[in-house]
């Protein structure tokens, strides 16, 4: 019973966040979870006892795996440049150069405890960045670049966090064996997840070729992908968050060649959406719920050193989080700078500041923060304490809750004069609605056409059928209100009618599938392109 009250009430209280988040719509989300669970802590509503790896395997490989399957695998490797630079190129930068800047303002903090801070505070959230960056919309180049450094920046802070850890002991490992190890932990996760991805589908394809396809199963399977990724990767030694990206990535690219049902894809779809606010829902909403408690546990550590614990509590996460800050905008701002160099860019100086400004504000902290901090161990390899354990968890709780409210600041007034960069997304996709129109029309009046000539004397019911086509709701009208003696022929044009309709479905689903290969849109546009149609089939099937 207590499991299952926890399960409601933490339900109940994203369900209540969405509500609240709705009257304040100027408070972003996360904001307001993690002040609903703030709130539930402070009134005595205990709602768990984080177990950090628990955390991890729960609510991180599904997270992940479902912003795998929204990206594509080709944005992925055209701009591997920019995106490695950010998600392995600036963890390493930030690191090295954040961690012994805040020991020495910290100098009861030791340096492994600072650099190890600083690894849990380098990996930026995909979901609530994707959240806000709605409120300055980008180009698609710099937003798809912020999506994938979440994506994979994990994984590189992950592993820094682990080598701060293991050379923090006594028994430190070689060099080349390190670096071998990081190799293997980062190309070896990707490639387990991709391997594991391929396998699965290959072996579901044979499965639906001999017994065909059932819904519920299909939904099932999806929602056990990303932890047979996660698992086979963490077995074999490698990283099992890199593991799930790589396997989401598989399964949206699989998905975009049509290989589902309709109805399976729209349920799936609706599913894993509602999964996907849940787990985030439920995440901010921990980490406020621990919020009071890590705290007072943070004050009662930097009591036993000196003065005024709240204010240099305060202190210490106001320089983390502005020289998070700032070292990203450096770096952000050196790359967008090079970008417009090698590209020739005509953007003005004004367009490219904003830009950087957008992208360095929307690299807020979140779950993989919180969990890797409520993870850090209790002693070191060597067996000592981990020193200053408190003291790191409460800075990273600072920094995230820091960096959640300064992005629902300043990415909104930002908003404005960066809204015509989003203006090529809506003029590529109303390009794609038009191409598939001119393919389903194609399509139906070839079809009508062959049907009306092999149809001897009822060459005008496929002439109705296909003008019905373009005339849906008065042909439904006409059939529903046909007498006895008419119904026969308003069936027969009624099957005619739906083959036609399905025809230019398929010729649509098709196009999509070129244009994909061509690359002319992206994933998420041809996703919402197929939703769309399969909406469209599932009510003929009805």
């Amino acid at each position: 019973m207590a499991t299952l009250n926890l399960v409601l009430i933490l339900v109940i209280a994203v369900v209540m966040s969405n509500w609240i988040s709705r009257l304040l719509p100027c408070v972003a989300p996360p904001l307001v979870q993690i002040a609903l669970g703030a709130a539930m802590g402070r009134l005595g509503i205990d709602a768990v006892s984080i177990n950090p790896d628990l955390f991890f395997v729960l609510f991180l490989p599904p997270l992940l795996f479902v912003d795998g399957w929204r990206f594509s695998g080709h944005e992925l490797i055209s701009r591997a440049g920019p995106i490695a630079s950010l998600a392995v190129g600036l963890v390493l930068v930030t690191v090295l150069c954040v961690g012994p800047g805040l020991h020495a303002l910290i100098p009861h903090m030791p340096l492994v405890a600072t650099l190890a801070l600083v690894a849990v505070l380098s990996p930026t959230d995909a979901i609530a960045g994707t959240s806000l960056l709605k409120r300055a919309p980008l180009s698609r180049r710099a937003g798809r670049i912020i999506e994938g450094e979440a994506l994979l920046n994990d994984a590189s802070a992950l592993i820094c966090l682990h080598y701060v850890v293991v050379l923090g002991s006594t028994a430190a490992p070689s060099g080349p064996f390190i670096l071998r190890e990081m190799i293997w932990i980062g190309a070896g996760g990707l490639a387990i997840g991709a391997g594991v991805g391929v396998m699965i589908l290959m072996l579901k394809n044979a499965i639906l070729a001999r017994l065909g396809e059932t819904t519920a199963t299909q939904i099932l399977i999806s929602l056990l992908f990303p932890y047979a990724a996660y698992h086979a990767a963490v077995a074999l030694g490698a990283s099992g968050i890199l593991a799930a990206v790589a396997a989401g990535v598989a399964m949206g690219r699989w998905e975009l060649g049509g290989n589902a049902l309709p109805v399976t894809r729209l349920r799936r779809a609706a599913i894993w959406e509602t999964l996907e606010f849940t787990l985030n829902g439920v995440i901010f909403v921990l980490l406020g719920e621990q919020l009071p408690g890590i705290v007072e546990k943070a004050l009662a550590s930097i009591a036993l050193g000196g003065h005024l614990p709240a204010l240099r509590l305060g202190l210490y996460i106001a320089a983390a989080a502005t020289a998070l800050t700032l070292v990203r905008l450096l770096w952000v701002g050196a790359m967008v700078a090079w970008h417009e160099r090698q590209q020739r860019d005509a953007a003005g100086t004004k367009v490219r500041v904003l830009t950087a400004l957008a992208m360095t504000f929307s690299g807020v902290r979140g779950a993989v923060t919180l969990a890797a901090a409520l993870a850090l161990p209790m002693t070191l390899p060597g067996g000592l304490p981990f020193p200053a354990r408190d003291l790191v968890i409460a800075i990273a709780a600072g920094v995230i809750l820091t960096s959640l409210i300064v992005a629902n600041i300043a990415l909104p007034l930002l908003a404005g004069q960066l809204a015509a960069a989003a203006e090529d997304e809506d003029a590529e996709q109303h390009a794609a609605r038009l191409r598939t129109a001119q393919a389903a029309i194609a399509a139906v009046e070839r079809m009508a056409q062959e049907q009306g000539d092999e149809v001897n004397g009822e060459p005008l019911l496929w002439q109705e059928a296909s003008a019905a086509v373009l005339s849906s709701y008065r042909r439904q009208v006409e059939r529903l209100s046909a007498s006895d003696s008419d119904r026969s022929a308003a069936e027969l044009r009624g099957t005619a009618e739906r083959r036609l309709r399905l025809a230019g479905l398929h010729a649509q689903r098709a196009e999509i599938a070129v244009m994909v290969a061509e690359h002319l849109i992206d994933n998420e546009a041809a996703r919402r392109l197929l939703l769309e149609l399969d909406g469209q089939e599932a009510w003929l099937a009805s």
